[in-house]
């Protein structure tokens, strides 16, 4: 496949070699032939999962859609002795996130699976998969993590009102995934699932990173 220079127009050329129209195109993604239009036109993103069906769809893989450039391994990988190229994101564990201040010093070693990253940015970040269910909202028109979801975080983003973030608790054994809102001058984790409590907190939670994406 030659390097083209936008991800519209590596759709465009695989749909082309296809013979698959937009309509066609649509039905199988399961989306309007409008959203492909968008999609086409670039005046939309695909979020990552559309990404991924893209790439089955057009039979090729999520970083040469995305970058214009294939991984050697595109897929999670998750024995240890494989570790992806270009700059991998690895998958932490909730009670790792509580033993480390400093998240960038954990080593390799600790990891033992991770995902591709689908961008160019060598900004240092991890995954964290999602467990409960006290980040989904009740309102379908809300945005909502589901366990098996994998969020991304920076540890060096700065926490702003409204942002997603990890946090560790005075004396909890494992980091948690809320909404971090700032009222008054006063600090909240915020659930999305009003069955979980909103706790203030102090400079005694650490907040650990920010989302800055997801694999939903």
């Amino acid at each position: 496949m030659s390097v083209l220079k936008t991800w519209p127009e590596r759709i465009k050329a695989r749909m082309k070699e296809l013979n698959l129209t937009q309509e066609e195109l649509a039905n199988k993604m399961g989306i309007t032939r409008a959203a492909v239009t968008h999609y086409l036109a670039g005046r939309r993103v695909p979020p990552l999962k559309q990404f991924e069906r893209l790439a089955n769809i057009l039979k090729t893989d999520v970083p040469w859609l995305y970058l214009g450039s294939s991984l050697e391994n595109p897929t999670d990988i998750k024995n240890e002795a494989l570790v992806p190229t270009h700059f991998p994101i690895p998958l932490l564990e909730w009670e790792l996130v509580a033993q480390f201040p400093d998240l960038t010093k954990i080593k390799q070693e600790k990891f033992s699976e991770w995902v591709p990253r689908f961008h160019i940015d060598k900004t240092p970040t991890f995954g964290l998969r999602i467990e409960n269910d006290s980040m989904i909202s009740p309102s379908g028109h809300n945005k909502s993590f589901h366990p098996g979801d994998i969020i991304i975080i920076d540890p060096n983003a700065i926490a702003q009102h409204g942002k997603f973030v990890i946090a560790v608790l005075p004396k909890a054994k494992e980091a948690t995934f809320k909404q971090y809102v700032v009222d008054s001058g006063i600090r909240y984790l915020k659930p999305l699932n009003p069955q979980y409590p909103t706790v203030q907190i102090d400079d005694k939670t650490r907040i650990c990173g920010v989302m800055v994406n997801y694999i939903g």
